[in-house]
């Protein structure tokens, strides 16, 4: 079952990059360069869309954990049975923890990897101020789950709103540098 879920999961992370694939011979997309760098056997932009997904998966977590977080929370008022419902919730969220952060650190690569092959591009010092975020972000989030620095010293709760500011901050700086 584990493994059934694991797959459609990827299914579904690959499903909107696959249709937003335009092989039409006809079109000129002023994206779509015939001299992109290729890496890998793939364009430096194919790259960029798989560095997005990966992150946009990412991000899921922006909506899992609140959710996670209330429905352990109230569980009583909400489910008549609320034991195996916590019990699957929390398989769960461990599950997606673990995917969480291989896709985050997938993204992290492939997106570092898609900067170096549009190094030619303007604004090239925000593609690296943001990918600069998303390695900081991954570290940020490395501490958080090796609780470090020891519970005497450390602050969680700072740590985390950090992250989301730089979230924010590398959000902004990717968008405004792929526009």
């Amino acid at each position: 079952m584990k493994r059934l879920l694991l797959i459609m999961l990827f299914l579904l992370l690959i499903a909107p990059v696959a249709i937003a694939d335009d092989d039409d011979v006809g079109d000129d997309d002023d994206d779509d360069d015939d001299d992109d760098e290729q890496i890998l056997g793939m364009d430096a932009e194919d790259l960029g869309d798989v560095a997005l997904w990966t992150f946009v998966f990412t991000l899921t977590i922006v909506v899992w954990k609140p959710t996670h977080i209330y429905i352990q929370r109230n569980a009583k008022k909400l489910f008549e049975n609320p034991k195996p419902i916590k019990k699957k919730i929390s398989s769960f969220n461990r599950i997606y923890m673990r995917i969480h952060y291989w896709i985050g650190l997938t993204a992290v690569v492939v997106g570092g990897i898609h900067g170096l092959g549009m190094i030619g591009e303007d604004n090239g010092w925000m593609y690296w101020a943001g990918w600069a975020g998303m390695i900081m972000m991954t570290i940020s989030g490395s501490l958080m789950l090796w609780k470090w620095p020891p519970k005497t010293v450390r602050k969680g709760a700072r740590l985390l709103h950090a992250q989301r500011f730089i979230l924010v901050l590398t959000i902004v700086l990717l968008w405004v540098a792929h526009d």
